[in-house]
């Protein structure tokens, strides 16, 4: 999609509203459901020529650690706002960095993923959507769940209900506004 870096501003420990400790997590997490959208404005379009913000909002659920000082972090989310250049439709198919910050909502301070690229990915279903990092692309994780590397093994997928070539054909007729996230995972070690 774009990049886009958001830092943490959370310390290694802090206090929450209720008292409850917050900690900068260990180990690892996966979140076996994603949920969300992509949004384009102006829309995505086979001739676009204007400068493009996109706002990706995703809600990860389903999530457990594993060899972590936490051992519950309730579900994370992130919403970046995202700029390119153009809005063509082209440009979501380039590869670029992304990076996130994923806030957990118990338990652990945010943890910032970055991405090196992402590769499109079809369901056996047919669905379109990302796979991340892109193949022979990196990744790392700061703040909770770097794992023992950095999180250089950490992966997400985020799918789509449409097929890319729906998302195409839409993107090269009317625009493309909009493309709702139904599933993915995520995992950061």
């Amino acid at each position: 999609m774009a990049t886009a870096v958001l830092a943490s501003a959370c310390s290694d420990t802090q206090t929450s509203a209720a008292n409850s400790a917050v900690v900068r997590a260990t180990g690892s997490v996966t979140c076996g459901s994603i949920t969300g959208g992509l949004a384009f404005s102006p829309p995505l379009t086979a001739t676009g020529t204007s400068p493009e913000s996109a706002t990706i909002t995703l809600k990860a659920t389903g999530c457990t650690t594993s060899g972590s000082n936490v051992s519950d972090v309730g579900s994370g989310s992130t919403k970046v706002t995202l700029t390119s250049p153009t809005s063509m439709c082209s440009g979501v198919l380039t590869l670029r960095s992304v990076a996130l910050t994923i806030d957990w909502s118990t338990g652990a301070t945010p943890s910032t993923v970055t991405f090196s690229g992402y590769s499109i990915a079809s369901t056996p279903a047919g669905n379109g959507g990302f796979a991340f990092p892109n193949p022979g692309g990196t990744a790392r994780v700061a703040g909770s769940f770097p794992g023992s590397d950095g999180g250089k093994g950490s992966t997400a997928t985020i799918t789509f209900d449409p097929s890319v070539a729906q998302l195409l054909t839409v993107c090269r007729s009317s625009g493309l506004a909009s493309i709702p996230v139904t599933a993915g995972n995520v995992t950061l070690k």
